[in-house]
């Protein structure tokens, strides 16, 4: 019968994707976890946020994050002369006041010194008497920003933001793989990304304008614990609520995942003159890395879908992410008690 043959070429698809896909995600996230102090979450940009006071001066607070356990040490350099900076160290971020005197000349480029020497962008926001707000973001790549000619960015800042916060999430990534294991046919697949967009778009939503605010810590440790329930109801020979109900699984950790998405959200900050346009767009980046996973899951699926794998082997990945999210879990509880 075409319709089984083509079902069952789906399930061994994705029984392929698993172990080669997931297992290469897993030695990458081992390493990362031995050698970032079992941080799971990306590298949260730099933040230079540039308040105009008249023509020629501007008020700069730039906020860099902890790296474990260490700053970034970046430097705000510009053609404008910088004023005295005070500093205050945070929990989690840096964050140093100045002012920029641009008298002499106009402001015509930023440059953030150092950062060719880390992984973290910089998200540099401008807001001038008028009102009008700028954004931009520079790149390890190119730690300069010319403004000569007043040019919005080509591509919207915010946009990129939620793209790279969810593909460099490592626990985010993992938990959209997992996820796909409890997944059989094109109809529920739909179903679990159309369930977990939804909710975590309205705690993101929530969070972003103050309506619910819940401390991150807890929300982390969660994230990893919601990580361990699907590998071990991925791993259960009898089907469960989980299993039987992915798309309802996926709509109650969505809601938790939005709360971390919001967390990093918070931290850059949203633009005053246009807060529902930059929460659409960093959303939207959210849903388009989201796709990006989905997507290389099941092309690779697809290429793979006539090889064969042995039983035990199609289910160590899912031992491996278990004992991952276990170590997180329990890292983060301490880091809440302590």
């Amino acid at each position: 019968m075409p319709g089984r043959n083509q079902e069952n070429n789906f399930y061994d698809s994705m029984a392929a994707w698993c172990v080669v896909v997931t297992c290469r995600l897993i030695t990458v996230l081992v390493m990362l976890l031995f050698t970032t102090a079992a941080s799971a979450h990306e590298v949260r940009p730099a933040l230079l946020q540039l308040n105009e006071l008249d023509g020629s001066r501007f008020q700069a607070e730039f906020k860099q994050p902890q790296v474990q356990g260490r700053f970034l040490n970046l430097k705000v350099v510009s053609n404008c002369e910088a004023g005295e900076i005070t500093a205050v160290i945070g929990r989690s971020a840096l964050q140093e006041s100045f002012e920029l005197n641009c008298v002499k000349e106009p402001l015509r480029f930023i440059e953030i010194e150092g950062l060719d020497r880390t992984l973290a962008d910089t998200m540099v926001s401008i807001e001038t008497l008028n009102g009008k707000s700028s954004n931009y973001l520079i790149s390890p790549s190119k730690p300069t920003l010319t403004l000569e000619g007043g040019k919005a960015p080509s591509v919207p800042v915010y946009l990129m933001l939620g793209i790279e916060h969810l593909l460099s999430g490592i626990d985010h990534v993992l938990f959209v793989l997992v996820l796909l294991y409890l997944v059989s046919g094109w109809a529920n697949l739909v179903k679990v990304v159309t369930s977990f967009t939804l909710a975590h778009s309205i705690t993101l939503g929530l969070a972003a304008f103050n309506i619910v605010s819940v401390s991150q810590a807890p929300v982390e440790a969660l994230i990893a614990l919601s990580i361990l329930i699907l590998a071990a109801e991925s791993l259960r020979k009898e089907r469960g609520l989980v299993s039987a109900n992915p798309w309802l699984v996926a709509f109650i950790f969505g809601l938790l995942h939005g709360l971390g998405f919001a967390g990093a959200l918070a931290e850059i900050g949203l633009p005053p003159s246009s807060t529902v346009l930059a929460l659409f767009l960093f959303n939207v980046g959210i849903e388009v890395g989201q796709l990006i996973i989905v997507a290389i899951a099941l092309l690779v699926a697809y290429l793979l879908q006539r090889v064969r794998f042995p039983v035990r082997a199609a289910v160590l990945p899912l031992y491996i992410v278990g004992s991952v999210a276990s170590y997180w879990f329990i890292d983060r509880a301490f880091q809440i008690m302590s």
